[in-house]
Formats: structure tokens, sequence, C-alpha cells
């Protein structure tokens, strides 16, 4: 298996990440919560519907949860997620951007736009959201992981990408193996483009 097939599966394989794709979203601060007792309820089993696994249901609840409680961003986060992990791009950026609009200073929401427009292929709105996430969250290891990958395989930036991965071992994140693995791999690259150092004067 190629290092670049590598690297794509360990993309998208980011539900294994605690801010990332397929993890529902629980409120930041959990004042964000909807609060009417109703809503909280509509809440809890909207978050048990999707860490089952159950996309339709959790798609139908959250949808309750919203018109319960429209002024609270969570909800659109998580029902982004639902959208985003069934292949619905567009109405995944929509719930991101409406939670955003909601919530301006959630680092999770803009992480996970940025993985929706990374899938569409918009790497320049993807990097955009991640720098948005880390803005607000320097420490948010999942986007500097997810950041990385955009940086070496699709814009091709390696030396951005080489500084990304170093901060995800910085801050502990996943697969320290396999970054280290990759950092080295990329510094024998750039290694490699450094014009020789002649003896003229």
């Amino acid at each position: 298996m190629t290092r670049w097939i590598m690297r794509a599966l360990f993309a998208a394989g980011c539900v294994l990440l605690p801010a990332c794709s397929g993890s529902a979203v629980r409120p930041d601060p959990p004042a964000d919560a909807p609060r009417a007792p109703d809503a909280q309820a509509l809440f809890a089993r909207a978050l048990a519907a999707q860490q089952a696994g159950e996309r339709d249901r959790a798609e139908a609840l959250w949808k309750q949860v919203i018109a319960a409680a429209p002024e609270h961003a969570a909800p659109h986060t998580n029902l982004g997620i639902v959208y985003r992990t069934s292949g619905r791009l567009e109405d995944a950026i929509h719930e991101y951007e409406t939670a955003i609009r909601l919530d301006p200073a959630d680092a999770v929401t803009y992480h996970n736009l940025g993985l929706a427009q990374r899938a569409r292929g918009a790497w320049t709105d993807a990097e955009r959201a991640y720098l948005r996430a880390l803005e607000l969250r320097p420490q948010q290891v999942e986007t500097h992981y997810n950041l990385a990958i955009l940086y070496e395989l699709f814009l091709d930036r390696p030396e951005d990408a080489l500084t990304e991965y170093r901060a995800v071992l910085s801050l502990g994140g996943p697969e320290a193996d396999a970054v280290g693995q990759w950092i080295r791999t990329l510094e024998r690259r750039l290694a490699l483009r450094e014009p020789a150092v002649s003896g003229a004067p």
C-alpha cells in the first residue's frame, strides 16, 4: 500500500478522533445544551442514536431538537455530522454554517466544516476552516492532524505539513508512530529539494 493511500486512510479514519467526523458533539461548554426539559430529553435521545450509528433516527431527532431549541448551536453541528458521514456534504456545510452563526467561537464546528470542505474538494475553504478552529483552540490536536494531511496530500505544501505533524506529536496526538514516520519522510523530501552548496565565491 502506498504512503499516499495510507495517509488518505488515516484521514478518512478521523471517526476515531474525539472532535472529528463521526463522533457526536457534546455541547462545549455544557451550558450550550438546550435547557427546556423536552429539548434536553430529545437531545439525549438524538445523541444516543448518533453514537449508535442510527443515522436516520438521529437525523429525525436532531431536527426535533432544533425545532425545540433553535437558538442552540450543538444540534446543528451534530446534524451536520450525520449529513457529512452520509455523504450529504452540502447539507452538512449548511448545518455547520448555521451552528457557527449561532456560536462563532465553536472550534469543533469549524473543524467539522473543514472536514466537509475537504471532502468536497474545496481545499482552500477547508484550510480556512481549520485555521479558524486553531485560532479559537490552538491545542485542538485533531485539527493540526487534518490540516497536516491537507497540506501534504492536497495542497503540496510539505513545509506546512511538517509544522502541523510536529504539532500533533507535541500535543500527544493519535498515530504517533505513523506521524513520526511521515515527519521523517517529509524531512528527507525537503532535504533533497535544497540546492547543493557551491564552493564558488
